[in-house]
């Protein structure tokens, strides 16, 4: 298969939701990935086919005046524009409460209806590593292997985003450890390519099949050295060793 050079940067447009491993674990700071000081990381990521959409670029808010009021460079009494957001935005914002939830779960008589892009709340919550709002909507009952575009799971953009809080309450509620997007990759894919450590051990935790390979045939640890995410390599390394260690003792 033909590959332009269309590539994602670790940010994943902000589309941007620790657990002992065989050969040694990382500290549980309490944080997510994207907290690490990891100046190495790469500015870009996997390859993909031009003639499919990115399964990495969710759609997002694009308001200048709502990033400028969060930010708090903007006097609210001072704002010509009147910010409206939809349930999915202040799904993506953290800025949901349970009766809200409630509410629109009434409204739509569903939770996981998608806005125009084909995203559900859970998607939006889950790349903006909003984890009370990821709580709040499974707990109302979205589905936690819902399909956006690409075939794009919740669990796929909080490992694009490094948010293993959201990673881990996921797979806790049934998320799919080894589901593929529509070009093969997988959320240890993601993570490792982010150079997200924390999140890829969460993932390992669950599943240390690491031979998994995407269209491309890149696996995991192949983007993490391809990507110079060090912090990642270091640890698929490490759980590597361990697995060809215990197979050595037996």
């Amino acid at each position: 298969m033909k590959h332009t050079n269309t590539v994602l940067t670790n940010q994943v447009n902000k589309v941007s939701l620790e657990m002992v491993g065989p050969a040694g674990s990382l500290p549980n700071n309490g944080h997510s990935d994207e907290d690490e000081d990891v100046r190495s990381a790469p500015t870009s990521m996997l390859v993909l086919d031009a003639k499919r959409k990115s399964a990495f670029l969710p759609y997002r808010p694009q308001s200048t005046v709502l990033t400028n009021l969060q930010r708090g460079n903007t006097e609210a009494t001072f704002c010509p524009v009147e910010v409206s957001l939809s349930f999915h935005e202040r799904a993506g914002q953290g800025e949901i409460t349970e009766e809200q939830v409630t509410a629109e779960r009434a409204r739509h008589a569903d939770i996981d209806h998608k806005d125009d892009h084909g995203f559900t709340a859970l998607h939006w919550a889950a790349s903006y590593g909003q984890l009370v709002s990821v709580q709040l909507l499974v707990s109302a009952g979205a589905n936690v292997n819902i399909m956006a575009p690409d075939l794009v799971s919740p669990l796929l953009l909080a490992a694009a985003g490094g948010h293993n809080e959201i990673v881990r309450f996921l797979l806790d509620h049934g998320a799919d450890s080894t589901h593929m997007d529509i070009m093969g990759n997988t959320a240890l894919m993601y993570a490792a390519a982010g150079n997200h450590p924390h999140t890829c051990n969460e993932l390992l935790a669950r599943d240390l099949d690491l031979s998994a390979s995407n269209e491309n045939g890149e696996t995991a640890y192949s983007l993490a050295v391809q990507n110079g995410a060090h912090l990642a390599q270091a640890l698929l390394e490490q759980y590597m060793t361990g697995i060809i260690t215990a197979g050595i003792s037996l």
